[in-house]
Order: C-alpha cells, then sequence, then structure tokens
C-alpha cells in the first residue's frame, strides 16, 4: 500500500513531515474513519423551545359614564317603636331579636288581672246607671200623668171660682163663698206648680242618670282597651331589634321594649359634599357593594336628598333605596355607593381574566414580538367582566387571558383562536 501512496506523491516536492500527514489521512479514510469535520453520530440535537398556547384580547379605549363613589351604611327604612300603653308585669315574651315579624303579630303579653277586676265592677256600675236612668224616666211618665190631673183640678177651680165671683156680685151668695172658692183656685195653681217642678226635677234626674250611664260605659271602654293593650303587638312589618324586655320585669308605660326594622327596602345612607349636592338628584340610579371577601352588588335609587346641610360639617344626608326582597342586607352594614353622573370619559379595559396577583399587586401579560411580557398594572373599576387599566397597559396592546396564574415572564407563546 505504501507503494502505492509513494506513486501517488511522485513529481511533488514535500518535505518527510507533510508525507506522514497525507499517509495518516490516507491511512484513516482507509480504514472508513470520518472526518471531524462532520457531526459526529452520538452528538444530541438541540431542543427547540417550549411554545405555549394562549387566548389574547386587545386592549382597547371604551366609553364611561363618570361614578362618585361614597362610603355608606345600611339604615332601616322604617323603624317601628314598640312601647305599652298600659303598664304591667310581662307574663310573656313571644319573640327574639332578628325575627322576621308580620304587622299585628303579638310580641309580649302583660298581667291583665286586675283590669279583669275593674272590668267587672264597671259592667256592675253600668247595670245600676242602666237602672237609675229607667227609674227617672218612670218618674217623668208618672210626674207627667199627676201633672194632667192637677191642670184639670186648675181648670175647674177657675170655672168654679168664675161661677161663684158672678152669683157674689148678683148677691146671690156671701162673701165667705166666694173666697173659698178664690182659696180653692189658689191651691189648684200651687199644686200645678209643685207638678211642674217635680217634672222638671224627673228631667234633671233623667240626664243626671244618663250622663252617669255614659261615664260607667266610657269607664267600661277604657278598661277593655287596657284589656286589649295588654297584648303588645307588632306596629310594622320587619325585623326585630334592640330588644330590652324580659319575662317577669314591669313594663311602664311608653317605655321603649323593643324596635320593628322595615328592611324591605332598605336604605343605603350616604353624605354628599355641598360642592357635589347639585349633581344628585331624587330617582337617580346607584349601585350599592356590599362585602369585603364575597361583593355583592345591587341596584339602587336615590330616595331622598335633605334639604339643608348639616351645619358643622356642611354635607348632605341622602338615602339610597335597594329593595332587598330576601332580607339579606341588614341594618348597620356598611356599603359603598356609586352613583352615575352624565358625565363620561374614555377608559382603557380588558376582560378581568386577563388579571393575576393580588389586590394592590395586580398584573397582565402582552404580547410582545411572540414573548409574554409581565406588567404590573393600577386597575379602576370593574363592571359586567371588564375592568379598567389605569397603568401598564396601552391602547392596542395584546393582553394574554388564558394561562396568566402558569405563565412566566418570557415565555414565548403562540395565540390561537376561540
Amino acid at each position: 500500500m505504501l507503494e502505492k501512496i509513494g506513486l501517488a506523491i511522485r513529481g511533488f516536492k514535500i518535505t518527510k513531515k507533510k508525507v506522514l500527514t497525507i499517509v495518516i489521512v490516507f491511512v484513516l479514510a482507509g480504514t472508513g474513519v470520518r472526518s471531524f469535520r462532520g457531526k459526529p453520530e452520538n452528538t444530541i440535537a438541540e431542543t427547540a423551545p417550549n411554545i405555549v398556547c394562549v387566548k389574547a384580547t386587545v386592549a382597547e379605549n371604551v366609553i364611561e359614564q363618570a361614578i362618585i363613589s361614597y362610603k355608606a351604611s345600611l339604615e332601616a327604612s322604617e323603624e317601628g317603636i314598640v312601647s305599652g300603653k298600659v303598664s304591667g308585669k310581662v307574663v310573656q315574651v313571644l319573640f327574639e331579636n332578628g325575627q322576621y315579624v308580620t304587622q299585628g303579630d303579638p310580641l309580649i303579653k302583660l298581667d291583665d288581672q286586675e283590669i279583669r277586676n275593674n272590668i267587672a265592677s264597671s259592667q256592675a256600675q253600668l247595670k245600676a246607671s242602666e237602672s237609675q236612668v229607667k227609674s227617672a224616666e218612670s218618674q217623668l211618665v208618672a210626674s207627667q200623668t199627676g201633672l194632667q190631673k192637677v191642670q184639670m183640678n186648675v181648670d175647674n177651680a177657675v170655672r168654679t171660682y168664675a161661677r161663684m165671683k158672678a152669683l157674689f156680685d148678683g148677691g146671690a151668695i156671701s162673701k165667705v163663698e166666694l173666697e173659698n172658692s178664690e182659696t180653692a183656685l189658689t191651691n189648684a195653681k200651687s199644686d200645678l206648680e209643685s207638678a211642674e217642678a217635680n217634672i222638671e226635677l224627673s228631667r234633671s234626674n233623667i240626664e243626671t242618670s244618663k250622663a252617669n250611664l255614659a261615664t260607667a260605659q266610657v269607664d267600661l271602654k277604657i278598661l277593655t282597651d287596657s284589656l286589649e293593650d295588654t297584648k303588645i303587638t307588632a306596629p310594622i312589618t320587619g325585623i326585630m331589634d334592640e330588644k330590652s324586655v324580659d319575662l317577669g320585669q314591669y313594663a311602664n308605660m311608653g317605655v321603649v321594649l323593643v324596635k320593628v326594622k322595615a328592611i324591605s327596602p332598605i336604605y343605603a345612607v350616604i353624605e354628599v359634599d355641598q360642592n357635589d349636592i347639585s349633581s344628585l338628584q331624587v330617582g337617580q340610579s346607584a349601585k350599592v357593594t356590599v362585602g369585603s371577601n364575597v361583593v355583592k352588588d345591587y341596584d339602587g335609587i336615590i330616595k331622598s336628598i335633605e334639604a339643608s346641610a348639616d351645619a358643622a360639617s356642611r354635607v348632605f344626608k341622602c338615602k339610597v333605596e335597594v329593595a332587598n326582597p330576601d332580607q339579606a342586607l341588614k341594618p348597620g352594614i356598611y356599603a359603598k355607593v356609586d352613583i352615575v353622573s352624565d358625565q363620561t370619559s374614555e377608559v382603557i379595559a380588558v376582560t378581568t381574566d386577563a388579571l393575576s396577583g393580588n389586590p394592590g399587586n395586580y398584573t397582565v401579560f402582552v404580547i410582545d414580538q411572540g414573548v409574554a411580557r409581565k406588567r404590573i398594572v393600577s386597575i379602576g373599576k370593574i363592571s359586567k367582566g371588564l375592568v379598567e387599566i389605569k397603568d401598564g397597559v396601552k391602547n392596542g396592546d395584546s393582553v394574554i387571558i388564558t394561562n396568566v396564574n402558569t405563565l412566566q415572564d418570557g415565555d414565548a407563546v403562540s395565540v390561537v383562536k376561540e
């Protein structure tokens, strides 16, 4: 083989070192060993980077009505005071705080035994007064009958005296006989006056008896009402609150024992600065937000605006009415009230699916030349699945809305369609 190599290089001026190198090359070629200039068979191929498939949306400017936000406290739309119209010992308490009651439901029962005893006495007095009236009326009838008889006697005495006077003038009778006739007439007229006085007295007795009867009737009515008042009922429909009555205590008349609060509807009460009050009006729509961990929104309208501001704070109290049909909202709860004004503004918004992180530290991923770039954002209002982006995203940015909790800044992404 060396002889062949020697023939191959005949005629070239080469050094001994170069000859040796050429020989080694040919030897290696003859033995089948490949050149190191090619890629070795055992070298691992370079792996292509992973690409995450995502969905994206375009951040766009949207027209938004201006919203004024206020802190609010929920209050009952109506409050009924429960107190006794009579005093008495509490023998029954038929409710607990938080219980829902309907107007007229029994709440408290007072001891009524003394009132019942007084009613029995009053009923007896009433019967006596009725008897007195009947007796006086009977006496009047008798007096009127007697008056008729006396009147007849007077008429007879007048006629007799006239006849006797004529006879005396004619000399037919003596003066004594005429005087006797005159005395009889005088006595008859006196009896008539007494009979008439008796009639007036009977009539007066009737009036007195009737007045006593009316008084007895009024006393009985008062006692009957008092008996009914020992049953204290709910003045309005609502929930029981601020209970201050216990079984066995003595409840004085007029002392507040509990309150019934109507909460359907319920009011969210806000305080509006004097500079903003002109932008609000009764009937204007509002959004009431309640809760921190679990947030719920309720529709409301401005029900009333106080006519004058508080003298010290210069704020107006406004009541926003919320339907609250299931009584889920309770008085005393804090809330936020957003009132939509007539003014509008243009803001950048994306869907809420784009957000990741926690309140105060929200981020989104924006696609930049096929790569996900994490951006810290400042958000505003969240409504109907959209969130206002105040800072961190520009109009027209492609914002990722899937896999936002697993993506890393710098991941390669590919946008897929629905």
